[in-house]
């Protein structure tokens, strides 16, 4: 059973940084980095490690422990000493797990039957079958409604200063080109700046 101040760390950090993933893997170190993976009221120390190609990798004594639904699990990974850093992964059996942005303190939703996947600090779109569907190539993205998503390129992310302690972080991105793209990774309509782009909302 997971201690009482530790679930507090732990959901704190989901809730504080449940719009933005934050876990960066270095791929130059020689030793593999270790992480533990977290799961409501429990904690599962060393269950996965970076392969020699920098890409994640869980146990296998772990693996066969997931629930699965629809063929898919979800894990978050995070180090021990540091339990603000953290990442959500899709896994799915056979293939590498997939590190996907944070939503709600959870991993990333599928919608309209994709979901935000971050590839070398870039966004990009997975379906379910964990295929990388739409290329990372967005600074931000937001997830699709009805056939479309909003992409900007250039842009930062700007965390919420206004909410309140325990409240989901409603932080989003700032600067930059903004489009629609559909779920083919077309534009369906033309990039335009950060300013132009928020006049339409206005």
């Amino acid at each position: 059973m997971m201690p009482d101040f530790l679930k507090i760390i732990v959901l704190s950090a989901l809730l504080a940084l449940s719009s933005k993933s934050v876990m960066a893997i270095d791929q130059g170190t020689a030793t593999p980095a270790v992480f533990d993976c977290w799961e409501p009221e429990r904690i599962f120390r060393q269950c996965a490690a970076t392969g020699p190609d920098g890409r994640m990798r869980l146990k296998r004594a772990y693996l066969a422990r997931l629930r699965y639904d629809r063929g898919l699990a979800s894990v978050m990974l995070f180090v021990e000493t540091d339990k603000q850093n953290f990442q959500w992964y899709y896994v799915r059996r056979g293939v590498i797990p997939v590190p996907v942005e944070s939503m709600d303190s959870g991993p990333d939703r599928f919608e309209d039957g994709l979901a935000r996947a971050r590839v070398g600090g870039k966004i990009g779109y997975i379906d379910r079958k964990l295929n990388l569907v739409i290329p990372a190539i967005y600074d931000g993205a937001y997830p699709f409604r009805d056939g479309v998503a909003i992409v900007c390129t250039a842009c930062t992310y700007v965390p919420d200063t206004t909410a309140t302690e325990g409240a989901h972080e409603r932080g989003g991105y700032a600067g930059g080109q903004w489009g629609h793209i559909d779920r083919r990774g077309r534009a369906v309509s033309p990039f335009r700046s950060y300013e132009e782009y928020q006049l339409d909302f206005k």
